[in-house]
């Protein structure tokens, strides 16, 4: 069952939270900020703009437990650190405050929130449209176009979005994002525990990865960048966005 409650965020615990778009309360929008509404009135297509509520919402609402705030009322900084747009990874401005990452796809949303350490959390939908013969050489690296290449055919979607979610969670928590070529990362394949096994002229990073729980048609992982290793608890968020309302 869900859950209404917010549990404490002690060092070393990471918390993932799922909910779905179907999940959002009525007046939701009370629980967002002026640039969240700002960003969702670009979207054009209405699954777009109810993803990126859920996930804000959500994330509004776990992060205000955790530090003080209410929800619309948390700042948020996205200065780029490459290039100084507002388009880099969002952090709270309030001191000491949690780090966090958000990932949507289909109808799961997550958001992973860690003290201490950057964190990094994607999700993919196994019925994604994806042309893996065109993007393939763009994403893997030998080593792993050679797995996939030995692959049955019906197991290459799982195996590709495998591959995918464990490099895609890496750069969200580093904030390399598309700068980095994903083929510069190897990571461990399907069937094996979630790891970084290498990463071509990268800097001296701890990067620890997680498997993680999103449910059937879904792939997801969790990496968090210089930290020891975390426990992580997922947690359904469907109760803690109906209880802000209350």
């Amino acid at each position: 069952m869900p859950t209404t409650t917010v549990p404490a965020l002690p060092p070393g615990t990471c918390q993932v939270w799922w909910a779905r778009p179907s999940e959002l309360p009525p007046d939701v929008d009370g629980l967002l900020g002026a640039d969240d509404l700002a960003r969702r009135s670009r979207l054009r297509r209405g699954e777009d703009r109810d993803r990126l509520t859920t996930a804000w919402a959500l994330a509004r609402v776990v992060l205000s437990h955790h530090v003080g705030p209410a929800a619309r009322d948390l700042r948020f900084e996205r200065t780029c650190r490459h290039c100084g747009g507002p388009h880099g990874k969002p952090r709270l401005i309030e001191a000491d405050a949690p780090l966090l990452s958000l990932s949507h796809a289909g109808d799961r949303v997550a958001v992973a929130v860690l003290r201490g350490a950057q964190v990094g959390v994607d999700v993919e939908s196994l019925a994604a449209r994806v042309d893996i013969d065109t993007v393939a050489g763009s994403v893997l690296s030998g080593e792993e176009a050679r797995a996939l290449a030995r692959t049955a055919a019906d197991d290459r979607r799982a195996a590709f979005l495998t591959y995918w979610t464990r490099k895609e969670a890496v750069l969200k928590a580093t904030g390399d994002g598309l700068r980095v070529p994903m083929t510069d990362l190897t990571v461990s394949g399907p069937g094996q525990p979630p790891r970084l096994r290498d990463w071509t002229g990268a800097p001296d990073h701890r990067v620890d990865l997680y498997g993680l729980r999103p449910g059937a048609g879904y792939l997801a992982c969790l990496a968090t960048v210089d930290s020891p290793p975390v426990e992580v608890v997922e947690l359904a968020g469907a109760g803690v966005l109906a209880g802000a309302q209350q």
